[in-house]
């Protein structure tokens, strides 16, 4: 299919925006980035861009797809529908899975499940450890030649040294990427809040900031002294920051990202025991917040994940501590990147940069280039659409959003691979 996309902004490859731009695209890829001339091919869709943002490949580094073994929970093509809906384009899962992501087969299965459903770029993460126990390497050249991005172990840590030690070995001799969630075993077990005065006063038991902090040190140090590239998943106290901007400055192969959710919360909205606010990591102090958009704006955080975590209500309607943690936010999560402009007077290229190009780069070593590209991603999203998030508008199989108002702007459509999947 061939399309002409009238009077669009575009945010470019250079993460600047490009005004009232006639961009013709043909064959997967963009033929004339300033078409003029009157078209008269039948075969043309021709867009309206007026009010829209041609925003390039989004790209999700941390979400939980609850697939294999949770179908009864999370339906796996409304998961990928909310992607769609959302803009987001190249979407990474974690292996927190059941069964576990620890197999080939399973990978290709996950990634032939998902192309079935939608030309959508699903990017599984491979476990690093057998059934994710820390205790045995998986196999890691044949889950990368299956098709896993990188390796992780979601939310947890390798308590063995020894292992780590050769998981950070290993990944260095094939050129892999670990992606770490930086929480130590023993601070963080059966914790569910910041731990603070806040904490206390509401009777729950506390996550201590060292569980990050301890961790990232270790992290750290492994890197530097064998040479893996690592990257960091939802970073949330103010200290972890310091350290890996440090690292960054000595040049060690370190990235980061930070939830969403860390953006928009913080402890005090815990206060009345919604557990919406239930998150992992716990939300932080407005301190570690400022900091947060103080690194975002620095460049020492890289990318804003939308940390995506379809829950049941059942599981959110029980006492805070027994509740699961997690929030939807597939759909909202370019729209709130708007609102989190607008509210911190945040540049909203340095914000987009953060959800397209650079996580992008992290997963593939390289620049988007959105000229050059022969299949090329990208959303449109229309600024003058007004819409209310609610249980009954979102497609996630999750109904856990943590708000219900007014937001500006929507994502009107979704293109992958040049061709047009998605329509408002």
């Amino acid at each position: 299919m061939k399309y002409l996309i009238k009077n669009i902004n575009v945010f470019d490859s250079n993460s600047e925006i490009q005004t009232n731009q006639n961009i013709y695209i043909s064959k997967g890829k963009i033929e004339n980035f300033s078409y003029n001339k009157n078209n008269n091919d039948k075969k043309c869709q021709i867009i309206d861009g007026a009010n829209k943002l041609l925003v390039p490949v989004i790209t999700d580094l941390y979400s939980n797809l609850k697939t294999p073994g949770e179908e009864h929970r999370s339906i796996l093509d409304q998961e990928i529908s909310a992607a769609i809906a959302g803009g987001i384009t190249n979407v990474c899962c974690h292996p927190a899975t059941d069964p576990v992501l620890d197999e080939p087969s399973l990978i290709k299965e996950l990634i032939s499940k998902a192309n079935k459903i939608f030309p959508i770029n699903i990017k599984p993460f491979a476990a690093i450890t057998k059934n994710l126990a820390g205790e045995q390497l998986s196999e890691m050249k044949e889950l990368f030649d299956a098709g896993a991005i990188g390796f992780s172990q979601a939310e947890k840590p390798i308590i063995d040294t020894k292992v780590l030690l050769r998981a950070f070995e290993y990944a260095k001799t094939f050129g892999f990427t670990l992606f770490l969630r930086p929480t130590e075993n023993y601070l963080s077990k059966n914790t569910y809040a910041n731990e603070s005065s806040i904490a206390t006063r509401l009777g729950l038991k506390g996550s201590n900031r060292n569980s990050e902090i301890i961790e990232i040190l270790k992290y750290i140090a492994l890197s530097k002294d064998i040479g893996t590239k690592i990257h960091l998943s939802k970073i949330s106290c103010k200290e972890s920051l310091e350290i890996i901007e440090k690292a960054k400055n000595e040049n060690i192969n370190v990235t980061c990202d930070v939830s969403i959710n860390q953006l928009l919360f913080s402890e005090q909205d815990i206060d009345g025991y919604n557990t919406n606010y239930h998150l992992v990591p716990p939300l932080r102090s407005k301190i570690d917040q400022k900091e947060i958009f103080n690194n975002i704006e620095n460049d020492v955080i890289d990318a804003i994940s939308s940390d995506h975590c379809p829950v049941d209500l059942d599981k959110k309607m029980l006492p805070f501590e027994e509740s699961e943690p997690g929030a939807s936010s597939f759909e909202t999560f370019l729209p709130l990147i708007f609102k989190i402009a607008q509210d911190q007077q945040i540049n909203i290229t340095k914000l987009l940069s953060k959800i397209s190009l650079e996580p992008y780069k992290i997963l593939n070593n390289k620049k988007y280039d959105l000229n050059k590209c022969t299949n090329i991603d990208f959303c449109l999203y229309d600024e003058s659409l007004s819409w209310i998030p609610s249980q009954s508008s979102i497609k996630t199989s999750g109904k856990n959003i943590p708000f219900e108002y007014e937001l500006q702007g929507r994502v009107s459509h979704t293109f992958v691979d040049g061709e047009k999947i998605y329509e408002l």
